[in-house]
């Protein structure tokens, strides 16, 4: 890294230090409490943190010499790689350093950086944390759809498998959804009463409008078209898993169809970034269309697993 942004950092620290000067109970009262560094532990503490990002910079973004010049996207994939190795307490303390950090290089230079609003932190891959944060690729979807057509499977449990990649539901959702929940005159679909006794309509498009159709078609309108366990699904998924020898990938995190919704939540939060939304946006957009509301980052940091 570059003595000049080097410099940028620690002189902006070392000018927010006031040794003990400062009460900070009562900095809260004014909104200064972010722009002050309290002790040297506390300095120690951005010392460190400005060294790891200053070092991530430099071997990521070379071209950025200026403090003011790091952007958002940076301070994202800086807080991501961090959680290969940290746990979740860790990454919360790297957020609320960075928060501190952006607040101490704005007053020292006057400038209008923001790293922190838009900061999303990632859920832990540290070994002890990371039981179902396993997302399902996309070319084994296929495969296993793929070869259940090959063999003109009649399992129920393919329907809510496909209805689990196209609409991201749950296995409770796909296995009681019925006909009449389908209007094909607005192009939606209806999840009525799932989890927390929450209801959702989801956007019915083109491709896979004739899909619900053939799927719906003949049956009763006020019974469910799939009616089998979700433990039946789930264990048709695993069975698929080993015969198309993928198991192993899922098998530790002991999931099934919740992987399935994570790859779908992923998709579409690389859609709405592709289209421009802000990443605090697109998360709550995926929120919302998978039914867990809205203003769930935490949440949601266990489902969108690659936050850009």
């Amino acid at each position: 890294m570059s003595r000049n942004i080097q410099y940028q950092f620690i002189n902006a620290i070392d000018q927010s230090f006031n040794g003990g000067g400062h009460d900070k109970h009562s900095d809260k009262h004014n909104g200064k409490q972010l722009d002050t560094v309290y002790s040297y532990s506390e300095r120690s503490n951005l010392v460190e943190l400005y060294s790891q990002i200053g070092k991530f910079i430099k071997e990521n973004y070379p071209d950025t010499k200026r403090a003011l010049d790091i952007k958002g996207d940076m301070i994202q994939s800086f807080i991501n790689l961090k959680a290969d190795t940290c746990n979740k307490e860790s990454l919360g303390q790297y957020a609320s350093r960075i928060h501190k950090l952006e607040h101490i290089i704005n007053t020292t230079y006057k400038g209008k950086t923001s790293w922190y609003s838009d900061l999303i932190v990632p859920t832990s891959n540290t070994s002890n944390e990371k039981t179902r944060n396993i997302s399902m690729l996309q070319n084994d979807y296929n495969a296993i759809l793929g070869r259940a057509y090959a063999m003109d499977s009649k399992s129920n449990s393919v329907i809510a498998i496909e209805m689990a990649g196209r609409f991201g539901m749950r296995v409770s959702e796909a296995c009681k959804f019925q006909p009449r929940d389908m209007n094909f005159n607005t192009l939606m679909l209806h999840i009525h009463e799932s989890k927390g006794g929450r209801s959702r309509d989801i956007k019915i498009l083109p491709e896979d409008s004739a899909y619900l159709k053939k799927t719906t078609e003949n049956k009763p309108i006020d019974k469910s078209v799939v009616a089998i366990k979700e433990d039946s699904v789930n264990k048709y998924l695993s069975r698929a898993e080993e015969a198309l020898n993928i198991r192993e990938r899922y098998k530790e995190a002991d999931t099934g169809v919740h992987s399935i919704r994570k790859m779908v939540a992923q998709q579409r939060y690389d859609t709405y970034r592709s289209n421009g939304l802000s990443k605090k946006e697109s998360v709550n957009l995926v929120s919302e269309y998978l039914g867990h509301g809205n203003n769930r980052i935490e949440t949601m940091s266990q489902y969108i697993l690659n936050i850009h």
